[in-house]
């Protein structure tokens, strides 16, 4: 049998109770507790009561030694915030709705046009998925034409929409 791993000894319990008393977030008191039962339990026996991994037993302890009550409060994991202002999607939204670029020019928007555009007068660069995210959260959608084949006339096709028969 190998010997027993000590990761928190018993000086640490008076810290633990004290902690204990000054919050009300359960579950950081339930992470306390765990560490608390490794006092006088091993440690597999508290990771299976509280239900989690030895592993993450450990590494509760090893936080609350670092860094105490706050190595034990979850750590924000969100996404990075958008690198356009509100005022900048303004005006983006408004080019995709005329479809104008900034100089007032006639363009029909893609994502890669919108990326440069968006490099040229804001001097930001951004890719296309974030892009594409901020778009939809704006409502807008980039549409795709209908496909066209080269040698098609438009002229016969509008001949044969007027003048052909449903019977």
């Amino acid at each position: 049998m190998g010997r027993t791993k000590i990761l928190i000894d018993s000086s640490y319990n008076d810290i633990i109770i004290s902690d204990m008393q000054k919050i009300k977030d359960y579950e950081i008191i339930i992470k306390l507790k765990a560490i608390q039962a490794t006092l006088t339990h091993k440690e597999s026996e508290v990771a299976s009561m509280f239900g989690i991994a030895r592993s993450t037993l450990s590494r509760w302890i090893s936080n609350y030694k670092k860094g105490g009550i706050e190595g034990c409060k979850p750590k924000s994991r969100g996404h990075n915030p958008s690198k356009l202002n509100q005022e900048q999607k303004d005006i983006i939204r408004n080019w995709i709705i005329n479809c104008v670029d900034n100089e007032g020019n006639p363009v029909h928007w893609t994502l890669k046009r919108l990326i440069q555009e968006i490099l040229i007068v804001f001097n930001l660069q951004i890719t296309k998925t974030p892009l594409w995210i901020t778009l939809i959260t704006m409502n807008l959608s980039l549409k795709k034409p209908r496909p066209q084949h080269h040698k098609a006339d438009k002229e016969k096709q509008e001949d044969f929409k007027k003048n052909s028969r449903i019977d």
